[in-house]
This record gives structure tokens, C-alpha cells and sequence, in this order.
């Protein structure tokens, strides 16, 4: 017997809420989205992301490693990511591509294909509503990389407006 086997969701609305729910903080990434001219590149406009191996963990949790797939077919330029999951003992498919990335660009596609279809399921959807996060870079070595602890910052004091 599994370890830590927990009861998982049956029905549909019960898979659905418990694919959709936010992930704790600090499992949260962000990364600049493009650098503010304005300031000579020392704020960015900030994305925040999840790692894919976070909704692989996501989807073994609710519905178990059996129960869902995905495969990965390349048209052109793109990686189309078909993510199924097996819902009261039918398979429901969802599907999104994405390019090449800057780094690693194959594995990139690849996880970033995987994390957009994932959203069609609910998965780290929230995401895209979050307020627009212009925030702090710290500048190591010419290579700007998100002051997290800023993001967060501006994140909250822009939610708490919103709420």
C-alpha cells in the first residue's frame, strides 16, 4: 500500500476545485517581463510563474500518477502539449503549444506546452489575474533577475486595492 494514500476527488466539480487551488507563495516564480526604459532598466514589469514539475505534482496529488497523460507533438516552430486526465473512467483531453524558449529551448517548449494546457484544467489559471507587478531588478552581472521580495510587496499592497 502507497504511502500517505489520501482519498482523492470523484466527481467533476470536486476534481475541478481541487486542480484550481492556489499554491502556497513560495512555490511561486517570477521572472521579468520586460525592463521599464524609464527608470534605465532598474524595475521590470514582473510574471508570475509556476514550474511544471509543480502541476506534475498537482495532478499526481488529485488524481494520481495513472490517471492522466500528456503528449507532445511538434508543429514548426511549436510544441502542442495534449494533457489528459482520466475523470470517472473517461479520458478528457485539453491542448496548448508554446516556442522555443531562450534557454534550453526544446525543454522549454516542452514544459511551458505542458503548463498552458494544465491551465485549460484550472491549474495555476489564478495566475493571470494577478494585478500588474512593476517591481525591483537586481542586476547580477548585466543579467537582470526579479527582486522577489519586491514583487511580493507590490503584489499585496495592489490586492489589497483591489479586495
Amino acid at each position: 500500500m502507497a504511502k500517505n494514500k489520501q482519498q482523492r476527488p470523484i466527481e467533476a466539480d470536486d476534481i475541478s476545485y481541487a486542480l484550481s487551488k492556489d499554491f502556497p507563495e513560495n512555490e511561486i516564480r517570477w521572472r521579468v517581463g520586460r525592463l521599464n526604459r524609464k527608470d534605465g532598466g532598474k524595475s521590470a514589469y514582473m510574471l508570475a510563474y509556476i514550474d511544471a514539475r509543480l502541476v506534475q505534482s498537482r495532478l499526481d496529488e488529485v488524481l494520481g500518477f495513472e490517471n492522466w497523460q500528456c503528449k507532445h507533438v511538434v508543429y514548426g516552430s511549436k510544441t502542442i502539449c495534449h494533457l489528459g486526465l482520466k475523470i470517472k473512467g473517461e479520458w478528457v483531453w485539453k491542448s496548448d503549444g508554446a516556442g522555443d524558449t531562450n534557454v534550453e529551448a526544446d525543454k522549454g517548449a516542452i514544459s511551458d506546452s505542458l503548463k498552458r494546457a494544465a491551465v485549460h484544467f484550472g491549474i495555476g489559471r489564478y495566475l493571470y489575474d494577478f494585478p500588474e507587478v512593476w517591481a525591483r531588478v537586481i542586476d547580477r552581472g548585466g543579467y537582470k533577475i526579479p527582486d522577489i521580495n519586491h514583487c511580493w510587496e507590490v503584489y499585496r499592497s495592489k490586492k489589497s486595492i483591489i479586495s
